[in-house]
C-alpha cells in the first residue's frame, strides 16, 4: 500500500465564472513526480433544510432544473452570502422560496462530490408554519408543495426524484427516522 498524499497544485485557472459558480483548469504535481491537469467545479458554500410541518409534512421546491433538464423536488436552501451565519443563510432562504419559516438546527455538511469545492451545510427545520408568500429570485419558478414524511421517504430519497439527498439524509438520521 502507498501512502496517500495531497497533490501539489502548479497552477490554476479561472475557465468560466457566473451565477456563484465556476470552472477551474488545474494542474497538480503527483506524489509520484507526475503532472497531471484537472477541471474541477468551484462554488460558494450552501446548504439545504429539511424542513418539517407541525403535522411532519415535509417542505419541498418543486421545480425544473436545468442540468437534469427536468422537474425535480429539492429542499429550500442556497448559497450562503459572505460573511452571512449558515443558519441565517437557510432560515433566509426557506422564507423567500417557501413563505415558510421554523426552528432551524444544524445537522452536519459534506462536500458535494470529489472534483468540486462545494462544501454544502444540512439544516433541520421543525414547526414550520406558512407566514408570507414566497419570495423566489428572478430565476426560480417554483411550486411549493409539502409532501408527509412517509412519501418523502418512499417517492423522493429511494427513486431519486430529488437533489439534496445527502441533506436530507442527515436530517432524517437526526430525527433518527433512517
Amino acid at each position: 500500500m502507498t501512502d496517500t498524499m495531497p497533490w501539489r497544485e502548479v497552477q490554476r485557472t479561472t475557465v468560466f465564472e457566473k451565477f456563484g459558480r465556476a470552472v477551474d483548469q488545474v494542474h497538480f504535481e503527483m506524489p509520484d513526480g507526475s503532472k497531471e491537469e484537472f477541471y474541477l467545479k468551484r462554488e460558494r458554500p450552501a446548504g439545504a433544510v429539511l424542513a418539517l410541518t407541525p403535522d411532519r409534512h415535509v417542505i419541498v421546491a418543486r421545480q425544473y432544473r436545468p442540468g437534469p433538464d427536468r422537474v425535480l423536488h429539492e429542499l429550500p436552501g442556497g448559497f450562503i452570502d459572505p460573511g452571512e451565519q449558515a443558519a441565517a443563510a437557510i432560515a433566509r432562504e426557506l422564507l423567500e422560496e417557501t413563505g415558510y419559516q421554523g426552528t432551524i438546527l444544524e445537522v452536519g455538511s459534506y462536500w458535494l462530490d470529489a472534483y468540486s469545492t462545494a462544501r454544502r451545510t444540512a439544516f433541520l427545520a421543525t414547526d414550520c408554519v406558512r407566514v408570507a408568500e414566497p419570495q423566489p429570485e428572478r430565476t426560480e419558478h417554483i411550486d411549493v408543495v409539502t409532501i408527509p414524511l412517509a412519501e418523502f421517504r418512499d417517492r423522493l430519497l429511494r427513486q431519486g426524484a430529488m437533489t439534496d439527498t445527502a441533506a436530507a439524509y442527515l436530517a432524517l438520521d437526526h430525527l433518527r427516522l433512517l
